[in-house]
Order: structure tokens, then sequence, then C-alpha cells
């Protein structure tokens, strides 16, 4: 290549300056080297992550924490691959992240397989069943507009992971276009249609019962306050989906919590008369395990298409939530306020902790209080898919709309740690949580490199039980002991140690005076809790058949 000439790869990065990027994550490879010699020259943020898995969920957790897209670099073939599973977790819990992804040269594209290093038989078509969108590029000049394309496809609702792929030689070409100055992009919202508005309207102001789910399409919405004021003006309680923690206060009235995975909540919300669900498809979770059978009228609004009508017959609306509570807001009269809805809503709740109260679970409830107390109310957290996490789920309070993330999209482990370092990445010095258990921390104990390259202020929270605990209680449940969930593991403490990262053991009772101490640190830092914990006892409804 001459001196000071231009490539695709320098295509690729100003086009990402151009679309707003800021920082991009990733893991170079050989056929991705034009892009990163390009990024070298750039005043982009490069993180670079251990394996393309951690990769994908730190673009992932950067996505959650700036609202935009979170960028992400990868190579050919097994570097694709590995970032898929991370994209499956975005897909399912619709967040933007734009893959840019390396591929053979043009000329072992198409027809026989050439014989070329990380070669697939058709790599875009292997990721096109995950990601909202997926396309090929193969001239440079086709690039600002791909990746323009992808980029506003990414962030228009229901957001979603998209993936761009460019051959080595295109990305290598020395290229005599001007350099890339804008790249504007408008996002693409659903709005409702004005009949189905006003049937909406009417079915609710008619209701004796009306109940809201709030989905966490009503945090990418931003439609935190408008869903207030029409629970408030139809004195209807709220269910908070796991996915959408602090778009409700938490202790308001009206609030039911998160208290899904009980069959108290599960046939208070099918008693409803009238169900209203915002950004919800009342998935497996969401309906305590496809328990909920509504007896009265739902009303469902999502902006993704598909999701509407998949489980439960509804009034679907296809439109954006904050769209659709907004026009709620104006066509629904206030109630009078008679105190009934509250007082459902607060018996409701007892039951919830008499079942609670019923069962051994003083350690969980303490150990979750513990690390709520000693979080900031704004700070981040990120949450694997360990019993805690499923705790969080249904018992923690998010004070802040949108400020806890978990995995529980696509279920997959290893996903805290690396998002946690993507949000940290967005926030220069703000303090982020990450919570895992000993398993799932073996997915990205590498990630503890990546922390200390770029001192990033994250604290993990690792619960060691000694093996996967959540599928030990599963299978002592269905089969009456369990099988390969028991796990050799390091000691984290000296494991961490070893990568210059500061670290102590704690215990149940140090854990909130041990954390907050970590979270008033700065740079990464562990907290080691050796714990058994236990879910409380399934309480699904009855299915028929």
């Amino acid at each position: 290549m001459s001196e000071g000439a231009r490539t695709g790869g320098d295509i690729v990065i100003e086009s990402l300056a151009a679309l707003g990027a800021s920082t991009v994550f990733g893991i170079p490879g050989q056929h991705a080297l034009g892009t990163f010699a390009a990024l070298s020259r750039s005043d982009l943020r490069y993180v670079g992550l251990r394996t393309e898995l951690s990769a994908g969920f730190a673009a992932d957790g950067y996505a959650r924490a700036s609202g935009s897209v979170g960028p992400l670099l990868v190579s050919t073939g097994p570097g694709a691959l590995l970032c898929l599973a991370a994209l499956q977790e975005a897909a399912a819990s619709s967040v933007p992240v734009l893959v840019i992804s390396s591929q053979v040269p043009r000329a072992g594209l198409g027809g026989p397989r050439k014989g070329f290093l990380h070669e697939l038989r058709d790599q875009v078509a292997t990721v096109r069943g995950i990601v909202k969108s997926a396309e090929l590029v193969t001239q440079p000049g086709q690039i600002p507009s791909a990746l323009a394309s992808a980029w506003e496809t990414a962030i228009s609702p229901p957001h979603g992971p998209v993936w761009v792929e460019i051959p080595q030689d295109v990305l290598l070409d020395e290229v005599d276009l001007p350099p890339v100055a804008a790249l504007p992009v408008t996002t693409r919202v659903p709005a409702p249609r004005a009949e189905l508005i006003e049937e909406a309207a009417r079915l609710l102001a008619s209701a004796e019962r009306p109940v809201i789910v709030s989905g966490g399409g009503v945090v990418r919405a931003g439609a935190e306050s408008a869903l207030l004021e029409l629970a408030e003006a139809l004195r209807a309680p709220v269910a908070l989906t796991f996915g959408a923690k602090g778009s409700f206060p938490w202790e308001h009235p009206l609030s039911l919590q998160s208290w899904l995975e009980d069959a108290h909540t599960t046939e208070f919300l099918s008693d409803a008369d009238v169900l209203l669900v915002v950004g919800s498809g009342l998935g497996e979770l969401s309906s305590n395990y496809h328990s909920f059978r509504p007896r009265g009228r739902v009303i469902q609004v999502d902006a993704d298409l598909g999701k509407l009508e998949a489980n439960h017959p509804a009034l679907a609306i296809h439109a954006d939530a904050a769209l659709v509570l907004e026009q709620l807001c104006r066509q629904v009269s206030p109630r009078v306020a008679d105190g009934l809805a509250e007082k459902r809503t607060a018996q409701l709740l007892g039951k919830v902790q008499d079942r609670l109260d019923s069962q051994d679970l003083r350690l969980e409830r303490r150990v979750l209080d513990a690390v709520r107390d000693a979080l900031p109310d704004d700070a981040p957290s990120f949450w694997d898919m360990t019993i805690l996490g499923y705790w969080a789920w249904s018992a923690w309070d998010a004070r802040v709309s949108g400020s806890m993330s978990s995995a529980q999209g696509a279920g997959g482990l290893g996903y805290a740690y690396p998002a946690a370092l993507g949000a940290a990445a967005r926030q220069p010095g703000r303090r982020v949580l990450a919570v895992s258990g000993d398993g799932g921390a073996m997915y990205g104990i590498a990630e503890l490199a990546t922390a200390r390259q770029h001192d990033l202020p994250v604290t993990w929270l690792i619960v060691d039980d000694g093996g996967y605990g959540i599928l030990r209680e599963y299978m002592t449940d269905e089969f009456g002991s369990a099988f390969g969930t028991e796990l050799t593991r390091p000691d984290f403490v000296a494991l961490a140690q070893a990568f210059d990262v500061p670290a102590r053991r704690t215990t149940p009772g140090t854990l909130q005076d041990d954390l907050a101490a970590a979270l008033a640190e700065k740079g990464p830092n562990v907290v080691v809790l050796p714990a058994v914990l236990h879910m409380f006892a399934p309480t699904h409804l009855p299915t028929e058949g």
C-alpha cells in the first residue's frame, strides 16, 4: 500500500465516526487487519476483549448504557461464529449491536470451497437467522451506505443486532474516494393506528379491574412518565417484566413489582377484565412458564410485529410504546381514587411475602438486600444466569429505569462481566456492578485482563457455590439428584490478583460493607462470596391436560 493511501478499512472507520460512534469493541483477525490498521489511525476508542463472545456481550452492554448502537469488529469464520451467542441475547432483548465482520477475499466467495483460512460455506447465511439484517459488501464504495442502512435498522424499533461483512481484499484496497463526512440516518418508529387507540381507550375506560404489564419496550421507548400517568388515571396496578425494571416506581401503591414467577401474581393478571401489555411478548418468563390464562380482554402493544399475539389473542397494536401510552393518556379520563386498586395491590404483595416467609430463604433475601443497600441507586448492574440473578429478576428494586440488565432474553452464561465492561467503557468513571456465579464467571474470567488494561471501573461480585447452582436445583427437583453440575474452580481472589485486579473474600454478614467499599474504589475489583443459595419454591398454576 502506498504511503498515505486510504483503504476500504478507512472507509469503514470513517463511516462509523460519521454515524456517531465513539467506541468500538472486538478482536483482530487475519482478514480484518485492514479495518484495525485504519482504526489505529482514527480517534475512535478501541476496547479489545479476549474472546469474541465477550466482545459481543461488551457491545451489548455498551448499547444498553448508551441507548445507541454498540459497534463490534470481528474476523472471519471462528471469530464470526464465536460472537453469535452474544448476538442471540441482543436479538432476544432488542439491543442494537452493529457487527462488522471480515470475509475471505472475493475470489473465495460463491461456488465450491477454495480452501481459504477461516472459510465458511456461506457466512452471511449462517448469521441471518439471528440478526435483524445481514449484508455482504463487495466494493469499497458500498461501505458507507451499507453501514448507514444497518445502523438505521439496528436503532429502529424493535431494536436489534445487524451484520455487515466485508471481504479482506475490499478492506485492503486503496480507494480514490473523499473521506466520509456525514451519514444521516432516520429512525423508523411505528405509529399506532387511530382506530386501535380508540378501541383500546374504550376498553380501558369501561374496565372494572384493569391491569398493566410493563415490558422492556417501555424502557427502550422512554415511556416511563406516560406509563405512570396512565396507571394513575386508570387506577390500574402495574406489573413489571424482568426486562422492564425501573419503568414504574417499585414502592408505588399501584406497583405489583416483578413477582411474575408466582401463582398469586399469575392469577391476579389472569383475573383482569382488561389487561394492557406494553412492550412485552408475554413469553415464557413473563407468563410464569405459560401458566398465565387470561379470562378478560388483552390489549398488546409492541414495536416488534412478530411478538403481537404470539402467545395470546389480543387487540394488537403494532407501535412504539411511548406513542401509544401518550395517546391513551389523552383519551382516557382520570378515575376517582377510591383506594380499591391500591388495596388489591397490597393484598397481592402480602400473599407473595407470606409465601416467601413460609420458606427458609433468610440467607438469599439477606444477600440480595445487602447488594441493593451497597449499590448506589443510579449505578448500572449486570446479572448473569445465576441464582442470585434469578432472585433479582423478581425482587430487585431498580430505582432508575434500565439500570438493571441481565441475560434473561436468550439465557446464555457469561453475560454479566463483559457487558458491565462495555457499559463502563461508555460511562468513564461511573461505577458498574456485575454479578455472576462461579460457573458463569469462568466464561469471562480472561476479561479481568481487559478490565485491567483499560482500567474499567467494574466491581465483579462472584457468588461461588461450587457449580452450576441453578441447574443443580433443576436436576435435583426433577430427577432427585444432579449430574454434571459440580465444578472444580480456581481461587477467584488469587486469580484476580494475578491479573493485578484487587479482590477480597466476603461473607453474607460482611457483604454489604465489603461490596460498598469495593464500589467506592477506582478501577476494577472483585468480591467473592462463597455461599450456596436456593431459589424460592416453584409456584406455577396447574396446566390443563
